[in-house]
Order: structure tokens, then C-alpha cells, then sequence
């Protein structure tokens, strides 16, 4: 190696070696010559360790600059002392040096006023230069006030320089060394393409409960109807849509502001946000088939057969039509008389397809269809009830009162159409659509043709516009923005905003206001919570995954280039030089992954929407949100640069000498460490524990009684979360210190077989490596915990909403009255074909109506303690002594039973049959929450209001009875109990005889109780079977019953939680994929290195005559017991924490939501993991053995 050093104005110092390649890694250091023209004195101070100076003092006429460097302990410096000036220059050593920009400036300003005063201005006898550096100015423009130019473009050359070589050399290493680079880029690629496209689609969650929301409610923001208290039952939408135009339109078409400004610019008002409204009219009709009516007249303009017999006059008028269609069995069916143009411009039905319907001709539900046996083309009669579709134009017409107020409609099927898409909610099956503007001068030429003709002039001159029964306001396009948010108080605050702004336009204090979609979400608001928190568990591990498989990368990076870093300290490369190069190693994959990773995360996220589109039917923003570009941007490059810094310490810690010993092999089974005691002044260890259990207790103390005192369920559950991560923290922290006892456990259970010298090769290796496999048993333990926790809450969420709709039903399959109640005729009627119902139906029960119906005006009953303190409304319901045998098994829990000694109670299933006991009989069932709230038990009595009106004429009579409870419930099904004081006007059951005791001023039979609801126990839970039962069931009442009923199907009803599912399962899948390949690359990595680090070992066991298949089986067997042991811990994280979880749901929901391990799952990651140990060991370990003794022996890392 040679030094050349340059004199004159030169101030770097090259060092010029055969090796290229180092080159790049010395530093340019400023050396300048002291010319003295007299005698000179160079005093070359050599500092020891005691500190002793020995000044050499040379008097020559020559310039000799004589540089001694010392590597002692301390530091060296080198001082040129000059006789004439007294100056004195110290330069610091290479181990001290610094790069920084003070630093830089201040050593070359200096040098350059000294060399400059010294020569009198002059150099060989010529006249030096004012610009020494170039480009840059001299000192005399520095002191002029040049000197920030100087200093900026002094640092900025020098840096440009350095960055220009660590780049160069960074290039070679890895072109030299693809499969490293590939690896630590793919890292990178996967973690940024991952993130990135998670995380947006994690923010566009919501869209699932949107989904859901409009599909049980259809897509409507606000609707509008009369308030009750106006006694009208319909709206002037013209008037409305004006006064939301913010404009009146005179009849000549001149419109005018509400400041009477004439404003003919008016017409652009259709691209206001409040103009995307729409009027309907809805309401119930019976339909028949003219397939099934025979001798009804398809013909719609005679119309004379439906209300006059002529043959025989009087005889079935006016009511012609039933006697013509005696035979026809009329199916219900609601009729929607709809705009199409405006609810297409609103968006309401995105994916409603059909245009409007001509007049005289409908759309029909393909459910109908089927069931009336008809196609398009077909011509349908249906019973239009007047006073529900025409309401006050009917009444103003001034209509004969012999003129029935039903009009008998004959139309033509136009098409039919399968689902509602958005235009009315998902559980109406029965549905006929028609055209709002087309359908009064239809109905007028279905009148009876005996009709008063002014009746009928009046009513074709009516613009149906100005009599809607409903108007629904959507939000303006891109109305699905605001509801894409996990909170739903900010979504409520922007339609709340949104309705406040419509109500003050058009009258708040005239109509009443409903916003379904937004209810609807709400009902699914802690689902919503709940899995934002499982969604945000996902983040926080994918994260962390992802920053141990960085740190594991750059450190496994450090420890194979020991040698090489420890030869580029030796030729002078300072530590500022170590760590620059460092983090150019990091950028050299992390940025490039980064752009690439963010690229193609777009293109997947405009296939992920249109996926997402054809699920849910709700289209999702395709661009990446700005909160996942910075998340993947940070996660991209923060976090290789903060993953970084252990691995940094670890080059720069190193002992030289050891870094270039390449004798001996860098496997240390024994560590020792000397600290200084001035050195633990300070644990940073000590400090970042302290300081999150003080954050802990703050949040613990103050926070979490914050978030219940104000009800703030986010806050609260983002408690949750710190705590869930606190818990897996901890779990992992235990399960590593227990580590190294299983990794003992697996290799005597599965290698028990082996000889005895492999399984002793295998444990020294495991502690030899125990550091380097630490990461990757956290990364192991950790994502096999996170695919069961995953797994655990989707079967979890999946489990509770299907289990909230079983309460709520309390079977599969029901009947419930419309109205408050059946009548007794259609009471028997149903009892009578249920019981000969065999064996499909098993059995059933019957529910009454709730006693406050007693009333004729609903009025609450109450609950009180004896000393009229606490009181709380309730609804007390009759049921048959069977009906929690009938109910589904599981939701009926109490937390304390009266004894009866007339009844043994052995299963809590027959709890009703004990209050139709001797002794029971008058006691009444209650929620739990009533011990607290009027201190009710099993012994202590409270008091009972119940208010009754027996007729029309008497006012209401308010009675109390002393009651005792015969039972305290936690929760039953089809009931609403608690035990917490958040659930308030619980319900309250007693038995049929009890019942009829309270209200005997109105019955006086059992059989006269009001029924509301009937519930079936079915042989099968087949969801087919069950649908073969709904539909036989539903013939029968539809033919035989005079009250409209509801089926509550729960098949039917969870339809639309499969789509959220669907979606959901995909999301986990998907992470799941990504954990365990996360966790791959980093076994791969590992093991590579740990075959890297001991091939010396290797390349001697050879050499002592150790098979190969030995040495195969020993690193194949490592890397096996480190994933099954790693495996294990995982399954008891994953346990703990989704069991956590399932309990808390229980608490919340009350509902018996099983814990249930994904085992196939389970299974498929063990075998998985299995054939990852072997690939990740065989291949290194084939290479290695593939090459000659020697060769081995003389690898360098």
C-alpha cells in the first residue's frame, strides 16, 4: 500500500490500494504543509498511556511533515508545532475523527489562514491564489463574509463525495451478493405492498356494515313523512323540492329566491347537493293471476266485471271481483309506486338496471313470480286500497259512499327482478314496482266505470307529486364517503349535520325524520368496534413481524461481513463512515421497495375494489388512502433505518482484532462482558419499562374511568387493545424464558430415536445459536399465536352476530303478528295446523302481547321497590309452559332460582313449566339487574303496576301487586334480560293463567289472551328443510288468515351477514398467508446464517470423518425443534388471548359463544412449518457440504 500525499493547495489524502473496492471506505482527511522559510521546529507528540509528551525539535531549512499515529487506548494526537508563529495544529486520530460539517470547516479555515500567513501569500515564490479551494473564495472573501458560501459548499462537495462511493460500493455488494439482496428486497417489497394494501383496505372496513345496513333498510340516507301530530299522512314534494332548491317557481317558469330576487339561473339547481330527493308511495295490495282467474276479463280498459254484475245486478256488488275470482288464492304483496329517473340520480338502487316501467305495466319480485306462477308478459289483478295510496285526493274527490274505496288494477308483468338492490330493504320478497309519474292517470282508468264523473275529472287533474307519502333525501355523490369510517360518531355527526341543514329548509317543526341506513349501523356498532379492534391487533403484529424480519436481515447482514468490516476499520474507515454505510446498505432495498411496493399495492387495490364491487354490491375507493402510503412509507424506510441501530452497535462493537481473526470461528458459546460501574448510571432498559408502566397506571386510572363516565365506547375499546398487546407482550416474554426447556422437550420426544452424539450436537447448537434463533422462535411463536387469535375472532364475530339473531328469535323458524296481536279465530287456526304438523315441527309455544297493550293507548307497566324509591318500565308477556323447552338451548341463563316444593326442576330448559306450578304460580320472572336496582331477590317483594282499560268509556286504572320473582335471568331467548344497568325496560314473563288473572276485567277465558307470536321447534336445522316448512306454512296462512304476519326466518335473516363473512374470511386468509411467510424468510435467513457462521466447525467434524448425512440431519433437526417448540408457544399465546377475547364478547353480549381452535388450520401451519424447517436447512447445508474439506475450512464471514 502506498501514501501519496498531495502538497500546494491539495487538500485530500488519497490512499491507494490494489483493491479497488476499499478504496471507497477512506475518508478524505485535510493535510497541509507548514512551509518555514527560516528554522523550522516539528515537535511530534506521542501520547502513551501515562500521558508522557517527547518533543523532537528539528531545525531545517526543508519542509518535513512526520505523521506517528499511536493505537493506544487513548486517543493520539499529533501536534506540528511552529517556532515563528506559535501555533499549534492537532489533528485527531481515525478512531475520533469526525465527518460532521463545524468540524470540517473549522480545520480547513484554518489550515488554509495559516499556510496563507506562514508564505507571506506566496508558494514556490508565486503569488498563491485567493480561491485555495477551487471554486471556493479565499480567506480574504471569507472574512469579507463569504464564509456560509464557503462552509456550504465545502460540506455539500464532501458529502456529495462520500455518498458517491458508499453508493458504488453498495452496488458491488450486492451484485456480488443477488441472493442476499433478493432477499432483504423482497422483505421489504412484501412488508410495503402488504401494509399498504391492508391497511387501505382495513380503513374501507366499514363498507362491509354499509353493506349490510343497506341491505336490510335499502340505500336511504333521510326519509321524510308527515309528523303524526299534523294529522296528515302525506307531503307536498313539489313545495319541498322548491323550498330545498332554496327557489319558488311561478307558474310562468320564472323562479324566485327567498329573498323574492328574480332568479332565472334556477335551472342549474338540480346539481345542488340537497337536490337528490325522491317522492314514493308505498303500501300493502293483494294479487291475484289471471292464470288463476279464468273468467276475469285481461282486457284493462273493462273494467265493468270487477265491480258490476250485470247477469245479476246487486247480487255480488260491489265486490264483483271476489265472487269472479272465488277460486283465486290472493297473495300479499307490497306495491312501491316509485321515480325512476330521480332515484337513479340520487343513487338510490346502485345496481338497479330496469328502467321505468310504461304505463299500465309493473315489475314483480322473482319470489312473487314463482309463487303466483307468472313470467313477463303475464297479466296480473291487483287490490289497491284507496285510503293508503290515494288518501286525502280520494276523500276530497267527493266519492260516492257507495263507491267502494278500492280500486281492482289490471296490469302487465314488464319484467321481473330477483333482489331488491337497494331500492327497499332485503327481507321484502314480495314486491310490485311502478311508476310514480304514470301512476294516478293509470288508476284513473281502473276506476269502477260507474264512477261519479266530476269524482274522476277531479282526481285525473291532481299532480300526484304534490301528494307523496314519503320523500327520501340522500347525501350527494360520493355519498358513501362519510359512512367509511371506524367511528361511528363522527359518521352520526356528518348526517346529523346533513338532516339538521334539510329540516331547517323545509320545516322541522311539520315533519318527522328517520335516517335508516345510519339506525341500521348502529345496531351493528359494536360488532363494528369489536373488529376494529381484532383489525388493529392485525396492524400492531404485522408491524412487528415485519420489523424483526428487517432487524434480522441487517444484523445477519453485520455478522457475514465480520472480516470485511474489521479490514475497512483497519485501512482507516471511520465510524461516521461504518454507519453511513450501514444505512446505504438499508436504502439500497428499502427505497427501491418501496416504490415498487406502493406500484403494485395500487394495481392490486383497483382489483381488490372491483372484487369488493361484486361481493357487497358497494364500490370501494381504489386508490390507496394517504394513511397507508405514510404507514407503508414509514414502515418502508423508518423502519429498516430504526431496525438499523442494534445492528450498527454490533458492527462498531466488535474488537478489531477478532473481527479480522479468521482462524477461529465466531460461534461463542461463552460470552463475557466487562462493564464499568460509571457506565449503568443510566439503563435505558430500566428507564422504557418505567416509562410504560407509568403509562399504563395513567391510562388505567384515569383514562379507563373516562371512557365509562362519558360513554365512550372507542376510548374504551382502544383500552382494550393497549391491554390485548400488553397481554401478548407478556405471553411472549414468558414463553421465551421457557424456551430453551422445550427445545430440550421436542428433540427427547421426537429424536429419542437418534444416536446420541446427533442429539448432543443439536442442543449445543441451539445454545450456540440461541441469539441469532431468538428472533425467529418470537417470529414463529408470534404468527402462529396471530393466525389462531385471527382465526378465533372471525369464528368469534361470525359466532355472534348469527347467535345475537337466535336470542333475538328464539328458534329458526316463527310466527309474529303484524299488529299488536292475532285474533282468537286466527290463533286457533294456527294452532290447529301446527299441531297436525308432524313430524317437521316437533313442538311449539306461544307468546303473548305485552300487558301495556291493555291500555288501548300503549302505556309502559312498571317495576318499583316497596318503597316507591327506584322503578323501572317493563313489558310482562304470558307464554306457554313449554316455551323454553321450544326455544334454542343455550340462551337461557339466571343467576338465582326460586325452590318450589310442587316442582323439581332438573334442567333449566323446563324454567316455564315451574310458574304453572301450585306454588309458583303467581310469581313472576325478572332480570338480574332488578337485585340491584330495587333490591328484588328470591325472598324480598316488590311491587307491580300494571295499567288496564277495560273499555272505550273507562280510563285507564292503574293497579300495584305484590309480587315475588320466581327467577332472576341473566338472558333468555326471544326475551330482553340483563344484568347490567345499560339494559333498562326488561322484560318480565309470568304464565297464561297469571296473566288472565291481571286483565280479567277484559278476558275471561285463556284462549281470549292476545297471541303475538308463535314459536316453532323444527325436527332439522337444515337451512333447505327449513325453507320447505316456511313455504308450506306460509300458503297456509296466507289463504286462511284475515291479519297480515311476519316469518321470521333466521336462514333469511343472517343472508346478508354471509357476505360480510365472505369478505372477512378472505382478509384472514390473507394475513394468515402473510404471517407465515414473513415468519419463512426469516427461518431461511437464520439458519443460512448459522450454517454460514460455524462452516469452520463443519469443515473439522468433516475432516474427523463425520458422514454428511449426519451433518445434514443435525441442521434439519435444529431447525425443526426451534420451529416446533416455537410452535408450541405459539398455540398457548394464541389460546390465551382468543380465549381472553371470547370471554369478554360473552360479557358484553351475554351470549354463549364457544371457544373453538381452528384445527385444521392448526394442522396445515405444522406441516407447513415442518417442510420450512427442512427446505431453509437443506440447502445451505448441501451447498456447504458439497465443497471440498479445505475449502470449507477456509471460508471467511
Amino acid at each position: 500500500m502506498t501514501n501519496k500525499r498531495n502538497s500546494g493547495n491539495n487538500k485530500y489524502q488519497s490512499i491507494n490500494n490494489n483493491d479497488d473496492e476499499d478504496d471507497d471506505f477512506i475518508i478524505p482527511r485535510d493535510y497541509n504543509n507548514n512551509n518555514n522559510n527560516n528554522n523550522s521546529s516539528n515537535n511530534n507528540n506521542n501520547n502513551n498511556i501515562n500521558n508522557n509528551n517527547n518533543n523532537n525539535n528539528n531545525n531545517n531549512n526543508s519542509n518535513n511533515n512526520i505523521n506517528n499515529n499511536s493505537n493506544n487506548i487513548i486517543n493520539n494526537n499529533n501536534n506540528n508545532n511552529n517556532n515563528n508563529n506559535n501555533v499549534g495544529m492537532n489533528k485527531s486520530n481515525y478512531s475520533s475523527s469526525s465527518d460532521s460539517f463545524d468540524e470540517f470547516i473549522e480545520n480547513s479555515e484554518e489550515q488554509s489562514f495559516l499556510n496563507n500567513k506562514d508564505n507571506g501569500g506566496y508558494d514556490n515564490g508565486k503569488k498563491r491564489s485567493n480561491k485555495p479551494y477551487g471554486k471556493l473564495k479565499g480567506i480574504s472573501s471569507v472574512i469579507k463574509g463569504d464564509s456560509i458560501k464557503v462552509k456550504i459548499v465545502n460540506w455539500f462537495r464532501t458529502l456529495a463525495y462520500h455518498w458517491k462511493h458508499f453508493f458504488l460500493h453498495t452496488l458491488r455488494i450486492n451484485l456480488r451478493n443477488k441472493l442476499s439482496y433478493s432477499l432483504g428486497f423482497s422483505a421489504c417489497f412484501l412488508v410495503v405492498f402488504i401494509v399498504s394494501l391492508c391497511v387501505s383496505i382495513i380503513t374501507n372496513t366499514p363498507v362491509v356494515f354499509l353493506s349490510l345496513s343497506e341491505a336490510s333498510v335499502g340505500e336511504m340516507d333521510i326519509v321524510l313523512t308527515p309528523g303524526t301530530w299534523t294529522l296528515s299522512d302525506q307531503l307536498n314534494y313539489t313545495m319541498l323540492s322548491e323550498l330545498l332548491a332554496g327557489s319558488y317557481r311561478e307558474p310562468n317558469g320564472t323562479y324566485f329566491d327567498n329573498n323574492n330576487n328574480n332568479n332565472n339561473d334556477q335551472y342549474e339547481l338540480e346539481e345542488q347537493d340537497d337536490s337528490y330527493h325522491s317522492p314514493r308511495i308505498d303500501g300493502s295490495v293483494s294479487v291475484v293471476s289471471a292464470i288463476s282467474c279464468p273468467k276475469g276479463n285481461t282486457n284493462p280498459n273493462d273494467n265493468l266485471w270487477k265491480y258490476h254484475d250485470e247477469s245479476q245486478p246487486n247480487k255480488c256488488e260491489p265486490y264483483c271481483f271476489e265472487s269472479v275470482c272465488s277460486n283465486s288464492v290472493p297473495s300479499k304483496a307490497s306495491l312501491f309506486v316509485i321515480d325512476t329517473a330521480r332515484e337513479k340520480r340520487m343513487g338510490l338502487g346502485r345496481d338497479w338496471t330496469l328502467n321505468a316501467p310504461p304505463q299500465g305495466t309493473v315489475y314483480v319480485q322473482q319470489k312473487l313470480a314463482n309463487k303466483l306462477s307468472i313470467s313477463k308478459g303475464d297479466t296480473l289483478y291487483i287490490r289497491i286500497p284507496t285510503r293508503v295510496f290515494l288518501s286525502s285526493i280520494w276523500t276530497h274527490a267527493n266519492i260516492n259512499t257507495s263507491t267502494i274505496p278500492i280500486i281492482y288494477a289490471t296490469v302487465t308483468v314488464s319484467d321481473t327482478f330477483s333482489s331488491s338492490e337497494g331500492k327497499f330493504s332485503s327481507d321484502q320478497d314480495s314486491t310490485i314496482i311502478i311508476e310514480y309519474s304514470t301512476f294516478l292517470p293509470f288508476l284513473v282508468t281502473q276506476f269502477d266505470p260507474e264512477m261519479n264523473s266530476d269524482s274522476k275529472k277531479y282526481i285525473s287533474k291532481i299532480n300526484l307529486y304534490d301528494y307523496s307519502k314519503q320523500v327520501i333525501i340522500n347525501l350527494p355523490p360520493s355519498r358513501l364517503t362519510p359512512y367509511i369510517n371506524s367511528n361511528q360518531d363522527v359518521i352520526l355527526e356528518k348526517i346529523v349535520d346533513f338532516s339538521n341543514k334539510i329540516l331547517y329548509k323545509v320545516g322541522f317543526n311539520e315533519l318527522s325524520s328517520d335516517l335508516p341506513v345510519m339506525s341500521e349501523l348502529s345496531k351493528n356498532r359494536y360488532v363494528a368496534l369489536f373488529l376494529g379492534l381484532i383489525l388493529n391487533v392485525i396492524i400492531f403484529i404485522l408491524l412487528f413481524l415485519s420489523i424483526l424480519l428487517i432487524y434480522s436481515l441487517l444484523m445477519i447482514d453485520v455478522e457475514t461481513r465480520t472480516f470485511e468490516m474489521g479490514v475497512m476499520r483497519m485501512i482507516g474507515t471511520t465510524r461516521n463512515g461504518i454507519i453511513q454505510l450501514m444505512l446505504f446498505k438499508a436504502f439500497s432495498y428499502s427505497i427501491p421497495s418501496w416504490g415498487l411496493g406502493l406500484l403494485i399495492a395500487q394495481v392490486f387495490g383497483f382489483i381488490v375494489s372491483a372484487i369488493f364491487k361484486s361481493i357487497t354490491g358497494v364500490p370501494i375507493p381504489p386508490r390507496l388512502t394517504g394513511e397507508a402510503v405514510l404507514l407503508a412509507s414509514a414502515l418502508g424506510i423508518i423502519i429498516p433505518i430504526a431496525s438499523a441501530i442494534f445492528p450498527i452497535r454490533n458492527a462498531l462493537g466488535k474488537n478489531l482484532h477478532d473481527s479480522l481473526d479468521v482462524k477461529h470461528s465466531k460461534t461463542a458459546a461463552i460470552q463475557i462482558s466487562i462493564e464499568r460501574s460509571e457506565d449503568n448510571s443510566f439503563s435505558s432498559s430500566v428507564a422504557l419499562i418505567g416509562s410504560l408502566l407509568s403509562v399504563f397506571g395513567f391510562g388505567i386510572y384515569y383514562v379507563f374511568p373516562l371512557s365509562l363516565l362519558s360513554f365512550n365506547l372507542t376510548l374504551l375499546l382502544n383500552m382494550f387493545f393497549m391491554l390485548l398487546i400488553a397481554m401478548l407482550l407478556g405471553l411472549v416474554s414468558l414463553a421465551l424464558n421457557v424456551e430453551q426447556i422445550i427445545e430440550r422437550a421436542v428433540v427427547n420426544l421426537f429424536f429419542f430415536w437418534e444416536k446420541r452424539a446427533i442429539k448432543s450436537l443439536v442442543i449445543k447448537n441451539l445454545i450456540a445459536h440461541k441469539l441469532r434463533n431468538r428472533k425467529t422462535a418470537i417470529m414463529y411463536a408470534v404468527s402462529l399465536a396471530f393466525i389462531i387469535f385471527v382465526n378465533v375472532s372471525y369464528s368469534m364475530q361470525q359466532a355472534s352476530m348469527n347467535y345475537q339473531v337466535q336470542q333475538s328469535y328464539g328458534s329458526y323458524l316463527s310466527v309474529k303478528s303484524s299488529e299488536p296481536f292475532f285474533s282468537p279465530e286466527s290463533t286457533w287456526l294456527i294452532d290447529q295446523f301446527l299441531s297436525q304438523y308432524q313430524p317437521e315441527i316437533e313442538d311449539y309455544a306461544w307468546e303473548s302481547s305485552s300487558f301495556s297493550i291493555m291500555t288501548k293507548q300503549y302505556q309502559q307497566s312498571q317495576i318499583t321497590n316497596i318503597g316507591h324509591i327506584y322503578s323501572d318500565g317493563t313489558n310482562m308477556y304470558g307464554i306457554s309452559p313449554n316455551l323454553f323447552a321450544t326455544t334454542l338451548p343455550g340462551f337461557l341463563k339466571a343467576s338465582s332460582i326460586a325452590s318450589d316444593p310442587d316442582y323439581t326442576l332438573n334442567d333449566i330448559q323446563y324454567l316455564s313449566e315451574q310458574i304453572y306450578s301450585f306454588s309458583s304460580g303467581q310469581k313472576i320472572m325478572i332480570g338480574s339487574l332488578y337485585t340491584n336496582v330495587i333490591g328484588a331477590s328470591l325472598d324480598q317483594p316488590f311491587l307491580l303496576q300494571l295499567n288496564i282499560k277495560p273499555d272505550e268509556i273507562s280510563s285507564v286504572n292503574s293497579t300495584r301487586y305484590l309480587v315475588k320473582p320466581s327467577a332472576m335471568l341473566d338472558s333468555a331467548p326471544s326475551f330482553k334480560f340483563s344484568k347490567f344497568p345499560s339494559v333498562t325496560n326488561q322484560d318480565s314473563i309470568v304464565s297464561f293463567p297469571t296473566y288472565l288473572s291481571y286483565a280479567s276485567s277484559i278476558f275471561s277465558s285463556v284462549r281470549e289472551i292476545p297471541m303475538n307470536q308463535v314459536i316453532l321447534k323444527l325436527n332439522t336445522a337444515d337451512k333447505n328443510a327449513v325453507e320447505t316448512i316456511k313455504n308450506r306454512l306460509n300458503s297456509f296462512l296466507v289463504a286462511n288468515l284475515s291479519e297480515d304476519f311476519d316469518m321470521l326466518d333466521y336462514y333469511e335473516k343472517i343472508k346478508p351477514f354471509a357476505t360480510a363473512s365472505v369478505i372477512i374470511q378472505y382478509f384472514f386468509s390473507f394475513t394468515t398467508v402473510l404471517a407465515m411467510t414473513i415468519s419463512f424468510f426469516s427461518l431461511m435467513s437464520s439458519v443460512y446464517s448459522n450454517i454460514l457462521e460455524q462452516t469452520k466447525e463443519i469443515g473439522v467434524l468433516c475432516a474427523l470423518g463425520i458422514p454428511k448425512s449426519w451433518m445434514i440431519r443435525i441442521y434439519v433437526y435444529e431447525a425443526f425443534v426451534l420451529v416446533m417448540a416455537s410452535s408450541m408457544l405459539g398455540m398457548f399465546i394464541g389460546s390465551t388471548v382468543g380465549f381472553t377475547m371470547i370471554l369478554q364478547r360473552q360479557l358484553f353480549t351475554m351470549l354463549p359463544i364457544p371457544m373453538t381452535l381452528p384445527w385444521q388450520l392448526i394442522i396445515i401451519v405444522f406441516i407447513c412449518s415442518m417442510f420450512f424447517s427442512f427446505f431453509s436447512a437443506f440447502g445451505p447445508i448441501r451447498k456447504v457440504l458439497n465443497q471440498p474439506v479445505v475449502s470449507i475450512m477456509r471460508v471467511v464471514t
